[in-house]
C-alpha cells in the first residue's frame, strides 16, 4: 500500500540477518530506517508482497531486534568487490516493536529537529455598540470538520513504470492513488525513500490497472 504521510527516515549501516523458516539466517545490511519501514541489502531476492523477518543487530551491542514486514519493492544492486548478486529490498512495517523505534530515536533524536515557536497575537477589544443597535451574536470559533477523504482501500490501482536516466535499469511500482498524477508523486516519493539515486530516475508510463471504486 502507498503511504501518503511522510515519516522521518534515516540512513544507517547496521548488520542484520534475514530469517526464513527451516533455513540458516542470511547476512544482510540495514541501510535505511523509518517509522513505517526499512531497506536492506542482501543476497536473497524476494518479490513485492512477500513477508520478511529480519534480525537487527544494534551497533552498540545488546539483544538483536526481531521485526517482521512486507516487501514493498526489490531492485538489484551493482556490487563492486564481490561477484555475488545483491538485492535491495524496501520493506513496510505496520506495527514496529518498541526496540525498533528506539533505534530510530537514537539515530534521529526527536529533540534534534526544530520545534515551531508560538507567536503571541494581541487581543483587540470589541467596539462598543451604539444605543439601540442590534448586537451580533459571537460566532463559534470551532472549525468545521474537514471533508472525509476516500478510504485508501477504495482507491484504484495504478502501475507506474520508471527507468534509470542514461542506464538500463527499470522499476515497476503498483500502488493505490486518486489519479495518475497522484500515483506519479507517490511513486517518486517512495523511490526517494529507498534509493540514494532517485534523482536519476524518470517516469515512463502510468496505467490504471483496476481495483477500488471507479
Amino acid at each position: 500500500m502507498a503511504r501518503i504521510k511522510r515519516r522521518r527516515r534515516v540512513r544507517c549501516k547496521l548488520q542484520c540477518e534475514v530469517v526464513q523458516p527451516n533455513q540458516r539466517p542470511i547476512p544482510a545490511r540495514l541501510v535505511s530506517l523509518s517509522e513505517g519501514g526499512f531497506a536492506i541489502i542482501t543476497t536473497v531476492g524476494l518479490v513485492q508482497g512477500e513477508s520478511i523477518r529480519v534480525l537487527i543487530k544494534p551497533d552498540h551491542g545488546g539483544t538483536p531486534i526481531r521485526v517482521s514486514g512486507i516487501v514493498w519493492n526489490e531492485a538489484e544492486t551493482s556490487p563492486v568487490s564481490t561477484s555475488s548478486r545483491l538485492h535491495r529490498l524496501g520493506c513496510v512495517v505496520s506495527e514496529p516493536p518498541p526496540a525498533y523505534l528506539a533505534i530510530l530515536d537514537r539515530l534521529d533524536p526527536p529533540t534534534a529537529r526544530p520545534q515551531p515557536v508560538p507567536i503571541a497575537v494581541p487581543l483587540q477589544r470589541p467596539a462598543a455598540a451604539e444605543p439601540g443597535a442590534e448586537v451580533d451574536l459571537p460566532r463559534s470559533r470551532e472549525l468545521q470538520p474537514p471533508p472525509k477523504r476516500e478510504p485508501e482501500e477504495t482507491l484504484p490501482y495504478f502501475r507506474v513504470r520508471m527507468k534509470q536516466i542514461g542506464g538500463p535499469r527499470t522499476r515497476i511500482l503498483t500502488l493505490r492513488a486518486r489519479s495518475a498524477s497522484h500515483a506519479e508523486q507517490l511513486a517518486l516519493d517512495e523511490l526517494a525513500s529507498i534509493c540514494s539515486d532517485a534523482a536519476g530516475w524518470g517516469v515512463l508510463h502510468i496505467a490504471r490497472v483496476g481495483g477500488g471504486r471507479a
